[in-house]
């Protein structure tokens, strides 16, 4: 593998920011872009707060907000942290030569145009990319085969198939917009009815029982309906660090990339399994 090959991980929710981070171990220089305030609950599962703080770590890999190009490409050369893009840095995200971008865009509720960016090989994650038409590769991120490498159309819709995904928890939304300010921490256990923070004078109360395992950045501006707080019922699931289905994800996704940039041609199992 060239020492040279750039990824582009468009998007900072947990499977986008897995995927980077698995990237970056394999040795490839890898960005990420995120346009606008990642609308992620499960922070601790991702990259999303060095959005707003600056920095986040995700098991042992530190994503960095870099606001100028030197510092953008010194993360590219040195691999030691991934930079962080909110916005063009000079012109050089668009310019710059992309040997793979990963769109895991949608994951993060971003407002951007994936087609801003450009490369010989495109891979999307989940809903929404279209092999043949918008991408080379899809890896279905939800229902009866998590991981899988689709070639041709869109990853199945398991909520349309009455399927269960990654989402475990009951989810609380805001009654109107606002700014958010949190009244507690990511992996507390809360009982139905607590409180968890506030849009201006509106209380927002736990849905239910269990373990807060995604919330809100504090100090965000949300929308009427959108999510504020994901709680589990089982206090054992995982709400930091980086979990076995995204891992599952991330490993289709370099298993994906080094196929293609190796020139391994894909085994054909139809009739064989």
């Amino acid at each position: 593998m060239s020492e040279q090959t750039c990824v582009l991980v468009l998007g900072m929710g947990p499977l986008a920011s897995t995927a980077a981070r698995l990237l970056l171990l394999a040795g490839y220089s890898v960005a990420i872009h995120q346009a606008d305030d990642p609308k992620i609950l499960r922070r601790k599962m991702s990259f999303a707060d060095s959005w707003a703080g600056g920095r986040a770590c995700l098991d042992g890999v530190e994503a960095r907000m870099t606001r100028r190009e030197r510092e953008f490409l010194a993360g590219l050369r040195q691999k030691s942290f991934i930079p962080v893009l909110a916005r063009p840095i000079a012109g050089a995200v668009e310019r710059w030569p992309w040997d793979v971008i990963v769109d895991g865009s949608r994951e993060s509720g971003s407002a951007m145009v994936p087609d801003t960016f450009d490369a010989p090989f495109r891979v999307g994650l989940g809903l929404g990319p279209v092999a043949g038409e918008d991408c080379d590769l899809v890896i279905a991120t939800d229902g009866p085969d998590p991981g899988a490498v689709i070639r041709t159309g869109s990853a199945p819709d398991a909520q349309a198939r009455g399927e269960i995904g990654f989402f475990t928890g009951g989810s609380a939304e805001a009654p109107h917009q606002g700014r958010f300010r949190a009244e507690r921490e990511i992996g507390e256990m809360v009982s139905r009815g607590d409180l968890l923070g506030h849009i201006g004078e509106t209380a927002i109360a736990a849905p239910r029982a269990g373990r807060l395992v995604g919330l809100r950045r504090p100090g965000a501006a949300v929308a009427e309906g959108e999510a504020l707080a994901e709680v589990a019922l089982d206090p054992l699931t995982p709400f930091s660090g980086v979990g076995r289905p995204e891992q599952a994800i991330a490993r289709a996704v370099l298993l994906a990339v080094q196929m293609e940039l190796n020139g391994w041609a894909p085994v054909e199992l139809r009739g064989l399994v």
